[in-house]
């Protein structure tokens, strides 16, 4: 198994609130099909507010979300990108005008063990 993720970013259109309920209580549906299917996700919901810090070591509050904007992020594992492109196709929030990107990830390289996941 390879280690995965979907990146969601936020569409065009902003969702009202019983939109947003609908998408969450489709979501967490996908979500317990894919773990009785034995799928391990680990989902991470962004907050609205945060800093963007600049290489010269600038500080400024993240725009507010909108098109593009990174909304969420999801780890999981699977055989291979191929199974992953089709499962993102199954999920609830791109009837809801958010795209998924999908990619294989790993911890850097030579990671002390001091930082490494677990320790």
């Amino acid at each position: 198994m390879k280690q995965f993720t979907f990146i969601f970013r936020q569409g065009r259109r902003l969702l009202s609130p019983e939109e947003q309920k609908q998408r969450a209580d489709e979501v967490r549906v996908w979500a317990l099909a894919q773990a009785h299917e034995g799928r391990k996700l680990d989902p991470h919901i962004l907050g609205e507010d945060g800093h963007q810090i600049t290489p010269d070591g600038g500080v400024a509050p993240t725009p507010p979300i909108g098109e593009g904007s990174v909304i969420a992020i999801v780890f999981f594992e699977a055989m291979d990108l191929n199974e992953v492109v089709t499962l993102a196709k199954t999920h609830p929030s791109l009837r809801y005008g958010s795209s998924i990107e999908a990619r294989e990830w790993s911890p850097p390289p030579n990671l002390p063990a001091a930082v490494a996941p677990g320790h």
